[in-house]
This record gives C-alpha cells, structure tokens and sequence, in this order.
C-alpha cells in the first residue's frame, strides 16, 4: 500500500471501484494510507465497510484467490468478498495496525509469531494448488532492473552461495510479509496481505520477519533466541526452528527487502525508501556471509 501519486489517479481508481460488480450503492470512499505496495481503500456501500486493494499487476490478485479464501475460512485473515484481475474485496475490519498499538516490541513479537505458528500449523500444503515453492532466483529475478552489472552479478554470486548452503524444504505455507502493519488488532489479531506467500521452511518467515521489522537493530542477537524459543514453545514437537536456517534466511531476506526497497525508491524516487534499502544491506554486511560489502556495492 502507498501514497496515490496525485489526485488525478486517485480519482480515477475511485471511478473503477464505484464500477465493481460487489457494489450496489457506494455511500463514501476514502483512501488508507499504509505501507509501500499498494493501493488500497475503505469502501462504505449500503452502510458496510470494505477493505478495497488495488493490484498494478493483475496476476497477483488471481493467484492468490485459492489462499484468500482458505486463511479466511480458518478465522486467521479477514474473509475475501470479491476479486478480479485488478482489485480484491475484503471485510473491513475495525482495528487498528499492530504498528500503532502502544505496546513493547515484545508484545508487538509475541502477535507476530503467535500467527506465525497459526499459519505453519493450520493449512494443508498440499491443498495449496496456486501457491508457488520458495525460488531465490524467481524472487530476486523482477527487483534487479536499475542495478548495474556489477550489482547483478555480486547478487547472483551471494543466491547461487545461499542456493549451495541452504536446501529449501517446502514443508509448510509461509506467509512472507509479517511485518507489524500486516496484523489488525480488533476483537483478535488478523493477518492480512498474503501476496508475498509461498511454500517453503517456517526458518524463512521466521527471519522475513525479524528483516522486515528491522528487529536485528533491538538487542542482536537476543531477539533471534527469544523469537525462536517463543515459537518453538507453541508449535508441535515435531516442529522445532533450526537457529542456523534462519540465519541463512535472513541472508536472504536482507537480500530481497533491501532491492525491494531499492527497486522502489529508484521507481519513485522517494529518500525514505532509499535510506530503508541500505539500512537492510547494513545488515547483510553484519552477518558477514560474503566478504564483500553489499553496502558499498550498491551507492
């Protein structure tokens, strides 16, 4: 979710939502400014709230659809009313983001996490037909359009090192994205936004989680321990995180934050976007996986 650019598209988006097959008499549309990917709406029609999202690429909206409808039948995410190859529908939920709640940076975990377990332990894989299996190549692959040939290739060197070091089991389904402006608090806590969901080791959410929230800056290495053993006393015995995964898919989350970041800021030119990017190549650097500086590489 992000800033509409100007009023003109603004407009325009309105006009394309009041056109929606869902809506029957649209009383009020107001935009939700939140996060940095899409754009998104609340909706009020016939005195009901719609959470209203808008996809600048339509195979996300369509991909998805088969998950929407499973995480919302579990009670985890908010229930899915409408889609089509641009926009998606939900409930609206009266809350507000994790991220604004007055809580501490542990309670503000603990809810990450407790999802976390909810999302790895409640949903059958095998059921999960569109969901793509983890692929670093794949990942990476749309985030590498501004970088030069230097920095394409010192990617490639760090996923073909991680490919070689780290086997990716697809054992459970990964949302990707916990970050704490994807959690609603309300009457429970709800996880939206599943875009960035694929099948592969919990180790990975784990660490996308602890990159994403920029935890690596708030007491290293204990947030790793604590964030661990929290979720390994709520999981099954059966499913114990591994320490040394995760700190090989924090290489990679490091990784795709941080081009992801840098993709947008050279998208949009925006400096905050560009001070977040090198804040997650700091942090590869402090892992020392390679002996090269990310950091430097990509000024």
């Amino acid at each position: 979710m992000h800033h509409l650019e100007n009023t003109e598209q603004r407009a325009e988006l309105i006009e394309q939502i009041t056109r929606l097959k869902c809506f029957d008499n649209i009383d009020r549309v107001s935009t939700i400014e939140q996060g940095d990917s899409h754009h998104c709406f609340k909706v009020v029609d016939q005195n009901k709230c719609y959470f209203v999202k808008y996809f600048d690429h339509i195979e996300y909206s369509h991909q998805y659809n088969q998950l929407n409808k499973i995480v919302a039948d579990i009670g985890l995410a908010p229930a899915l009313i409408y889609n089509d190859k641009f926009w998606q529908v939900h409930q609206f939920i009266e809350g507000s983001s994790l991220n604004l709640w007055p809580l501490s940076l542990k309670e503000k975990v603990e809810h990450c996490l407790t999802l976390m377990v909810a999302c790895h332990q409640k949903i059958d894989v095998t059921k999960l037909t569109q969901v793509p299996v983890l692929n670093f190549f794949e990942v990476i692959k749309p985030l590498t359009k501004h970088l030069t040939n230097d920095q394409q290739s010192l990617i490639n060197k760090i996923i073909d090192m991680l490919n070689n070091t780290l086997l990716i089991s697809p054992s459970v389904l990964c949302h990707g994205d916990i970050n704490f402006s994807n959690i609603i608090l309300a009457n429970k806590p709800w996880l939206l936004d599943f875009e960035c969901a694929c099948i592969a080791d919990k180790e990975f959410d784990l660490a996308m989680m602890l990159s994403v929230n920029e935890l690596l800056s708030e007491a290293t290495p204990s947030v790793i321990d604590s964030s661990i053993d929290y979720y390994n006393e709520r999981s099954s015995a059966n499913s114990i995180i591994d320490k040394e995964k995760v700190m090989r898919y924090l290489v990679f989350s490091f990784i795709i934050n941080g081009l992801w970041y840098f993709e947008s800021y050279n998208n949009k030119k925006d400096s905050r976007l560009k001070h977040k990017a090198f804040k997650q190549f700091n942090y590869f650097d402090s892992l020392d996986f390679i002996t090269e500086s990310l950091t430097d590489r990509m000024r």
